[in-house]
């Protein structure tokens, strides 16, 4: 007529719960890493072409004005920008990903706290 009705131990539970919050720390890691990588990499671009853009813009001036020169120019100065644009975007991520990995921290800490220290036999005072 009853069934026994099974419940998990919180011992199970506890693992689980561990084994769920380190998945989530380690994918907020990533993403941090792939965050800064692509970030990293749009600054090295980015300073590629302010360094062009500078001669582009010395040689413009020394050589009578080149349309073709000043077109080239527009188009870095319209690419530094949209680097920029991204850089500030990709940074926006990181910050929000390091928020999100502190919360995650905190809530783990505060839910599954440390086992207390315990004194090894014979060491009390």
């Amino acid at each position: 007529m009853f069934s026994v009705l099974r419940i998990r131990s919180a011992a199970r539970d506890e693992e689980t719960d561990t084994l769920r919050f380190n998945t989530l720390l380690h994918t907020l890691d990533l993403l941090d890493r792939e965050l800064r990588a692509e970030r990293r990499g749009l600054k090295e671009r980015c300073e590629r072409v302010a360094a062009t853009a500078a001669f582009a813009q010395e040689r413009f001036e020394n050589n009578d004005h080149e349309n073709a020169l000043s077109t080239r120019i527009d188009e870095m100065t319209r690419s530094m920008k949209n680097y920029t644009r991204r850089m500030n975007a990709l940074q926006r991520q990181i910050d929000l990903v390091g928020q999100l990995r502190a919360t995650a921290s905190t809530f783990t800490a505060d839910h599954h706290p440390l086992p207390e220290p315990r004194e090894a036999p014979g060491l009390r005072h």
